[in-house]
């Protein structure tokens, strides 16, 4: 017995950001595709090296982690899944679009997080090894290095490659 006038109910699904197991993306992705759940994996291309070739291989750009959209509540689809850890959390709608951008221009590869203010190594250059602050200043990135016995500080305008975060 139907309802006269019942208007369907609309589950508005949102992006998520699912863990997965080591090195499983592609096969949680394959599984998310066979059970009709709507995922994304962003990967980049990268040279590997073995001792008799060079190739060019695919590579997740977040190891460990698959993108999938879903009803909020409703995970039981998704943490049934082969090689699913966890559901993460929610991932802002112009996150993913910018995402997808990135990974569509096909110029996108996996990069440290930094924030302004965090304690970061430089890894290469003349300055390799001195650690300092990262400071940003008008797209250039500069670290600052503490000189703490003089109280005196010096900043030094780095490529970002060159940076590294400090553990």
């Amino acid at each position: 017995m139907g309802l006269k006038g019942a208007k369907p109910v609309v589950i508005s699904q949102e992006w998520f950001a699912v863990r997965v197991k080591s090195r499983g993306e592609k096969s949680c992705a394959a599984n998310f595709d066979a059970r009709g759940i709507e995922c994304f994996l962003p990967t980049y291309e990268t040279k590997r090296r073995w001792s008799d070739r060079v190739k060019v291989i695919e590579e997740p750009l977040f190891s460990g982690y698959v993108f999938c959209q879903m009803a909020e509540g409703r995970t039981l689809p998704v943490i049934s899944t082969p090689g699913v850890l966890q559901v993460v959390g929610a991932v802002e709608t112009h996150e993913m679009a910018a995402m997808r951008k990135l990974v569509e221009g096909g110029t996108a590869m996996p990069w440290p997080y930094l924030r302004e203010g965090q304690r970061v190594r430089l890894r290469t250059g003349a300055w390799t090894g001195v650690e300092g602050l990262l400071q940003s200043c008008e797209g250039r990135d500069r670290v600052v290095v503490n000189i703490e016995t003089l109280q005196r500080a010096v900043a030094v305008e780095v490529d970002r490659n060159w940076i590294e975060p400090c553990r």
